[in-house]
């Protein structure tokens, strides 16, 4: 009898785990974005057609400044780079979907796209990472889940302009960013997920 019991009840929690939903998917809002991304993505990509691949990349970057603030969203710390003034971060939000946030452009751009920023703007452009997320990012080890809480395709209210219409992409940067999507948000809060 303990044996049947046993082996019912290992049964029973297997077959638990196998309807718990991912954690990317636990917030309505982010679940919403990420399948939006994934509907965008999929017939392009299959399409292999050069203009539908531009076009989906446009639509996503168009979906993200449509979901704009998001709040309560889980992630994982995959990077940290620089220093608590100049700090740079890469949180992926989904399966192959990350956050980029940062606090110097020159980190965040790298080389010659930070001149056409310089140039942009006499004034030093405002922080994409609050200082509350910076001082919570001391607490992290990298690869940890975390909460956050902020704006999507914006740097503290500034509006990041599409660098694709700016320089011009291939169709190979169109298709590695449909695959592969990163969106520069702005982070107002990070705490640590709870483990379930």
């Amino acid at each position: 009898m303990s044996r049947r019991g046993f082996l019912l009840g290992g049964a029973a929690l297997a077959l638990a785990g196998c309807f718990d939903r991912p954690w990317y998917e636990e917030n309505p809002q982010q679940k919403a974005f990420l399948d939006g991304l994934q509907a965008l993505a999929k017939p392009a990509l299959a399409s292999n057609n050069p203009l539908r691949l531009e076009e989906a990349a446009r639509q996503s970057l168009e979906l993200a400044a449509k979901t704009g603030a998001f709040t309560g969203w889980q992630g994982i710390l995959r990077t940290v780079e620089g220093n608590a003034q100049k700090v740079a971060i890469t949180i992926d939000i989904g399966p192959q979907v990350s956050l980029y946030a940062f606090n110097d452009w020159a980190l965040g751009m790298a080389g010659v796209l930070a001149d056409l920023f310089s140039a942009r703007s006499r004034e030093s452009p405002p922080p994409g990472l609050s200082d509350p997320a910076v001082a919570a990012l001391k607490t992290f080890r990298i690869n940890e889940r975390v909460i956050l809480s902020g704006r999507l395709g914006e740097i503290a209210g500034s509006g990041l302009f599409d660098l694709s219409n700016l320089l011009g992409k291939s169709d190979a940067d169109n298709r590695q960013f449909l695959q592969v999507p990163r969106f520069v948000a702005r982070i107002d809060t990070l705490a640590a997920a709870k483990k379930k």
